[in-house]
């Protein structure tokens, strides 16, 4: 091989290596001496040539890791979650946890942050609606498919079902925030709410920013939770902005939560700026069609001249995601698409791919868990490729299907295997067990 061909790939790997802040602006430079020589940049899957691109939004399934419909590899990275101290822990991904990732022009991940909305005990259980709190906070558990949002059943880990969620409980709770006028105040829509075996040392809140001053504001409404922390304020936090907060636990009670941290997690232009591509997905909080501003998650967005939208579906909040820019100092999106106009896109259709073996795959009814998600499959939708195969033989499976109501398993619409299993090599995730042969019970979503 020549020293050219060194010298090129050996720039990429490099590349793919740096951190991505330090990387994007010193691979332009470098690009612009060297590749020109090497007959062009990377090959890329939507972000440009050693750009990179940042995604936010719910995770739909495992292969790598689904983010509402696509798939990033994440088998060189491992996620991580915000603490208290302004630090990071380690996190294990899950079904519809909120997370944002900051990937490669191959979609290979270079971080990926997940994002819990409320860590903490429920205040009050939930009711026959769907409606619970959660230190105060409004939470929406959805319960079917035929949503008006558009967003999928509440994954449920803990639980069998939404009933069962009880004052007390220990919880954490993922989703999108959104405007309920009948409450009065900013709600969290559930993506996924997982009971806690133990309780963590500092409570975590979030929500959005109302009635802000120099030293305190107020969570989701105006008469909401008083926040007045002891250190000062971030700089940047702005009314309407989302934000986290931690609270030692045996502050909670008191008329005004003394937070020992508070953030904006909102995308500012800065940090859309040095991505090539930015995605931003969750439900419509609220739609201005005068001014065709969107907000989704605390971030107000405007829609570029001449993109056509469904403005009826935004005003009824449905889930959209958005690509996303910035131009004459605000958040622009070029191009939008809407879940119900998906086809089942979006994240609406869970994707799971993993190793399995042990199986039974001639029962009636299979039922098994695999990458932490619990799936029944009726005979009819199993593929005879899993059929074919030795049930002690071990395989790649591959998964599409839904959840019909918080708690249940993902109902297959499609099973497929193969014997390659060289995809599914590297990933973390539990191994697939064996479960609920011929319809005995399944367990809830993990």
């Amino acid at each position: 091989m020549s020293a050219v061909y060194f010298l090129c790939h050996g720039i990429e790997a490099i590349a793919r290596r740096w951190p991505v802040w330090t990387r994007f602006g010193a691979w332009l430079s470098l690009a612009a001496v060297v590749l020109h020589g090497c007959g062009g940049g990377m090959t890329t899957a939507g972000v440009g040539s050693g750009g990179s691109g940042l995604a936010e939004g719910t995770v739909s399934g495992f292969g790598s890791v689904i983010v509402d419909g696509v798939e990033y590899d994440d088998s060189g990275v491992a996620a991580q979650a915000a603490d208290g101290s302004g630090g990071l822990r380690t996190a294990d991904l899950k079904l519809g946890q909120r997370v944002r990732l900051v990937y490669n022009d191959s979609r290979q991940i270079d971080s990926i942050q997940v994002l819990p909305q409320l860590v903490g005990p429920a205040s009050s259980a939930i009711d026959d609606h769907g409606w619970m709190q959660v230190m105060g906070q409004w939470v929406r558990v959805v319960k079917s498919q035929q949503d008006a949002s558009r967003s999928g059943p509440t994954v449920l880990s803990g639980y069998s079902e939404a009933d069962r969620i009880m004052a007390g409980d220990e919880l954490e709770v993922h989703g999108t925030w959104v405007y309920d006028e009948r409450k009065a105040s900013h709600v969290l829509v559930a993506t996924r709410v997982e009971k806690l075996a133990a309780p963590a040392d500092s409570v975590q809140l979030a929500g959005v920013v109302r009635g802000l001053t120099d030293g305190s504001f107020r969570l989701n409404a105006s008469n909401g939770t008083l926040v007045q922390p002891s250190q000062p304020l971030p700089p940047a936090l702005a009314n309407g902005q989302v934000a986290h907060l931690w609270v030692a636990r045996g502050r909670l009670g008191n008329a005004a939560l003394d937070a020992t941290r508070v953030e904006s997690v909102v995308l500012d232009l800065q940090e859309v700026a040095r991505h090539a591509q930015v995605i931003l997905s969750g439900l419509v909080a609220g739609y201005d069609p005068a001014t065709r501003v969107v907000e989704i998650q605390g971030m107000r967005i405007r829609l570029a001249p001449g993109l056509q939208v469904d403005e009826a579906a935004l005003a009824r909040g449905e889930f959209a995601s958005l690509k996303v820019s910035q131009a004459d100092n605000m958040l622009v999106a070029s191009d939008m698409t809407l879940r119900s106009a998906a086809a089942g896109g979006l994240g609406a259709t869970v994707e799971v791919k993993g190793e399995a073996s042990g199986i039974d795959w001639t029962a009636a009814t299979v039922g098994f868990i695999l990458r932490g998600v619990a799936i029944q499959a009726a005979s009819a939708v199993v593929d005879a490729s899993c059929r074919a195969m030795p049930a002690d033989v071990r395989r790649r499976v591959e998964v599409r299907g839904q959840s019909e109501a918080p708690g249940r398993p993902v109902t297959a619409s499609q099973v497929t295997c193969s014997s390659d299993t060289a995809g599914s090599a590297g990933h973390t995730g539990n191994p697939l067990q064996p479960r609920a042969m011929l319809g005995m019970p399944v367990p809830s979503l993990a």
